[in-house]
């Protein structure tokens, strides 16, 4: 049964986590931070839910999504490098897109999209990982 205070931590510092976790994804490469921090912060979150509320409720909750987001981020990590190729012939070259909403023009770049892909790939590989380190042991198997 886990602690009153793991659970009183988990209900403050979750949602926290993962605001900063947005932050740093979206300050992306011009300031500190990025998808693979991002991912680290996040998989922190789903330690912390972990935990206070057992690697149980967590693997019900997300564990059918991990490796396909898995797969996910690394396609689009992996498109985003090859974009710069088919503009400019070379690879990892950054590629920027304009879209025009609401009278307002917004700029979306291939380094924005490889920042989401290594998150994707960094945040479920992380949980994956914490949730069969706290698989329990079998009975007559080393600990």
């Amino acid at each position: 049964m886990p602690e009153l205070y793991l659970a009183l931590l988990d209900r403050i510092l979750t949602p926290v986590l993962l605001l900063l976790a947005v932050i740093f994804l979206l300050a992306g490469h011009n300031a500190p931070g990025g998808g693979f921090i991002a991912g680290l912060v996040v998989a922190s979150a789903f330690l912390m839910q972990i935990l206070a509320r057992g690697d149980a409720f967590v693997r019900r909750l997300i564990g059918p999504y991990l490796q396909p987001l898995m797969g996910a981020g690394l396609l689009i990590a992996a498109a985003s490098s090859l974009a710069g190729i088919g503009r400019y012939g070379q690879f990892f070259e950054g590629v920027w897109w304009q879209l025009q909403l609401g009278g307002r023009a917004w700029e979306f770049g291939s380094p924005a999209l490889f920042d989401i892909g290594v998150f994707l790939v960094v945040s479920t590989f992380v949980t994956s990982y914490l949730l069969e380190l706290s698989r329990p042991a079998k009975e007559g198997g080393r600990k």
